[in-house]
């Protein structure tokens, strides 16, 4: 086997101080390089488990967020439901004031109406009354003059007078 390694160029020595050579770099490297990987690595990971959670910490806090949101949103619903309840109420109660004004206008009106119907009908009445009055006269005056004395006329005109007063 020697003259194997002997006949292949193989050089025990040369093995032997590249193998303390590769032992003594694998050491310098470990020491070194390997050390400031590790902690290359180890700062990475970090790195991500901390965004990761930052982001499971944001999505959190949009979750709450969105529940107030939401929650916001329906009390401003409700809030408008209410006001819309409110302003309808007001206007109901308004169009029933508007309703009973309008009823008592019209009521208002109709007495004024009965009022001036009555005096229009007294007028008329004290009309007729003041017309059968002068042609009771006029007929009075003229069976006066005919055949009558003045008691017995003032007595018809009375009696005409009295009669005519209850028509009205």
């Amino acid at each position: 086997m020697g003259n194997l390694l002997e006949a292949l160029g193989v050089n025990f020595k040369m093995v032997l101080i590249q193998a303390v050579g590769f032992l003594f770099l694998l050491l310098l490297l470990k020491k070194f390089l390997f050390g400031k990987i590790k902690d290359m690595i180890k700062a990475r990971t970090d790195e991500v488990k901390d965004t990761y959670q930052k982001s499971e910490d944001d999505r959190a806090e949009a979750e709450k967020l969105k529940g107030e949101y939401q929650r916001k949103v329906i009390k401003a619903e409700e809030e408008a439901e209410g006001k819309i309840q409110a302003a309808v109420v007001k206007a109901k109660k308004i169009s029933d004031e508007i309703v009973k004004e309008a009823h008592d206008t019209a009521a208002s009106d109709r007495a004024k109406a009965q009022q001036g119907i009555e005096v229009e009908r007294k007028k008329a009445l004290a009309e007729v009354r003041n017309q059968v009055i002068d042609l009771t006269i006029l007929s009075s005056s003229k069976l006066i003059q005919q055949s009558m004395q003045r008691n017995t006329a003032e007595s018809l005109v009375d009696d005409v007078i009295k009669e005519v007063g209850k028509l009205s």
